[in-house]
């Protein structure tokens, strides 16, 4: 009998994909911020000490990836700490491109994952934690709504300041 995905799973995947790709009650999604945005404006930032959009964009990555596999029960990504912030951006327009590429791809498995999530695993705990797989993926819907909130007001400083072309 093949299985049928749940109700919440349904639900997650959709918020998902509402704050990635479009129709989030928040504003513009990840994705819709991204439209038309260049290497050169990924590369912006608007003092030294402060993240780039290419930088959000590997981050908001590895918090995918790790978030996919933590659900599959794979080893959580160890790093160096700090390793979700890669440092600098993409060095060509081709890298930015997939960088953005390895973003959606992060996106897609992480929906793929929720959709196929069984009901009862929602409230399993997870290794090494005292959170739930369903307080992970409340906690990377929230993360995922913070950088956009970041993204949009990156482009916006960076279209002001004339530091891209979109």
């Amino acid at each position: 009998m093949a299985q049928t995905q749940s109700l919440v799973s349904t639900r997650l995947a959709d918020q998902l994909e509402r704050g990635f790709q479009g129709g989030a009650w928040h504003g513009p999604a990840v994705m819709e911020i991204l439209a038309d945005v260049d290497g050169d404006m990924a590369r912006w930032r608007p003092n030294p000490a402060s993240h780039s959009m290419a930088e959000l964009v590997g981050h908001l990555t590895y918090w995918l990836d790790d978030t996919q596999r933590q659900i599959a029960g794979e080893v959580r990504l160890q790093g160096e700490p700090g390793a979700d912030w890669a440092s600098g951006g993409p060095a060509s327009e081709g890298d930015w491109q997939a960088a953005r590429t390895a973003l959606e791809e992060a996106h897609c498995r992480l929906r793929t994952s929720v959709l196929a999530l069984e009901e009862g695993r929602f409230d399993e705990a997870r290794s090494g934690s005292d959170t739930t797989i369903r307080g992970l993926l409340m906690g990377i819907l929230q993360h995922n709504a913070y950088h956009a909130g970041q993204l949009a007001l990156l482009r916006k400083l960076a279209e002001a300041a004339g530091g891209g072309h979109p």
